[in-house]
């Protein structure tokens, strides 16, 4: 009956069980998952506040470059526009130089003829001046003489002073246009400055936005880093939990506990003649999933049908089919101190059991999550995976 009242009890405790059951762990406690995980949800909340912190840098930096672009874009427009003004009050300033060279060629040539007929009257004196006054016909004729040789002469100098006004005009304009270049070349000067000030700013932006979204990445792969050690401490926390329940199920129903004490001896090796480990206790890459995992234990190569043997005298705690697992049987020693014995062909016993160090409690093969035939062998200590090396004798 009690063998009965245990089988009944590993079944219905078997049912709950998820493969997250056999996830592979380090030496760790509920408690400590649990602190763990508080620690993680913390640190997972700060890198979170950090990243919406660099996002909207990130969103305030491409928006501020978005603007010194659209003002450089401006700036190049100015500077296009007064460079065209310069190049037209160039022209215009060549023009001019032009109209000087040609009005001070005409009062070069007006003065000469001024001097000319100055010269003459000089050299000659008043005779012919005088001669052509007495020739005269009448009073008329004199008069009309006299006004002639006048008017020749304001001519000569209204012409010239009409030249010399004409000439102080166009200087007075080329001046002007002279300013307005200069002042334009000032613009354009200052124009180019703030261009070369927009072009700083823009380049430090751009590696500000650079660095920001190398923080982003980095902060990103640092919290999805941070969530996955989350979930999987949660499943080795309900692992634990799981396992706990199935403890102390067991121990109410059979009592079994009470009945078993590991003396420390070192427990017999489980496979007779087969010591190669291809897997050891170690963080590795599950070979099946292909993630990377803290493997529970070792792993022991050997044809299948292999007798498996028990580490020490122990009751089994349980017995029954995995999906992860396979055929796996777990062995109470007293203490706190279990062995766990994976992905065999079929076992050879069932919960409740009393066995004795040596006896065969199943076969070697590859079922579960398995590549090929082998045993997985691992212990624990008060619920948690440890090193089996450091218990397994001959």
């Amino acid at each position: 009956m009690r063998k009965r009242i245990l089988s009944v009890a590993c079944m219905v405790l078997a049912g709950v069980m998820t493969v997250t059951a056999v996830r592979p762990l380090k030496a760790t406690s509920i408690e400590d998952e649990r602190n763990k995980q508080q620690q993680l949800e913390q640190n997972i909340e700060s890198a979170q506040q950090i990243l919406a912190d660099l996002e909207k840098l990130k969103e305030d930096t491409t928006a501020y470059i978005a603007e010194m672009d659209e003002r450089m874009e401006e700036l190049t427009n100015y500077i296009i526009e007064l460079n065209a003004r310069i190049a037209d009050k160039e022209g215009r300033i060549d023009e001019i130089n032009v109209e000087l060279d040609a009005q001070q060629k005409d009062i070069e040539e007006q003065y000469e003829a001024m001097k000319k007929r100055i010269k003459f009257l000089y050299e000659n004196g008043q005779t012919d001046y005088i001669d052509m006054l007495l020739n005269s016909h009448n009073m008329s004729d004199l008069i009309n003489k006299a006004e002639y040789l006048t008017k020749i002469t304001e001519y000569d100098r209204n012409m010239l002073n009409k030249l010399k006004e004409t000439k102080e005009k166009i200087e007075l304009n080329k001046n002007t246009l002279v300013e307005e270049k200069t002042e334009l070349d000032s613009m354009s000067t200052a124009a180019k400055d703030e261009q070369e000030e927009v072009q700083k700013l823009v380049e430090a932006k751009a590696q500000l936005l650079l660095e920001t979204n190398e923080q982003i990445d980095a902060k990103q792969e640092e919290v999805l880093s941070m969530e996955g050690e989350l979930v999987a401490s949660k499943a080795i926390e309900a692992e634990l939990v799981e396992q706990e329940k199935i403890a102390k199920a067991l121990a109410a129903a059979s009592g079994y506990y009470s009945n078993v004490t590991y003396t420390g001896d070192k427990f017999k090796w489980p496979l007779q003649g087969y010591y190669n480990i291809s897997s050891g206790f170690v963080h590795r890459i599950n070979p099946v999933t292909n993630q990377p995992e803290n493997h529970s234990g070792i792993d022991i190569p050997a044809p299948a049908g292999t007798p498996v043997m028990a580490g020490a005298d122990g009751v089994v705690a349980w017995a029954y089919r995995s999906g992860s697992a396979g055929n796996w049987v777990g062995i109470d020693h007293g203490n706190g101190i279990m062995t766990v014995y994976m992905h065999m062909s079929a076992f050879n016993c069932t919960a409740g059991d009393t066995v004795k160090r040596g006896d065969t409690i199943g076969f070697v093969g590859s079922t579960g999550q398995s590549t090929g035939n082998h045993l997985h062998f691992s212990v624990r200590v008060d619920g948690s995976y440890v090193n089996p090396i450091n218990f397994l004798g001959n």
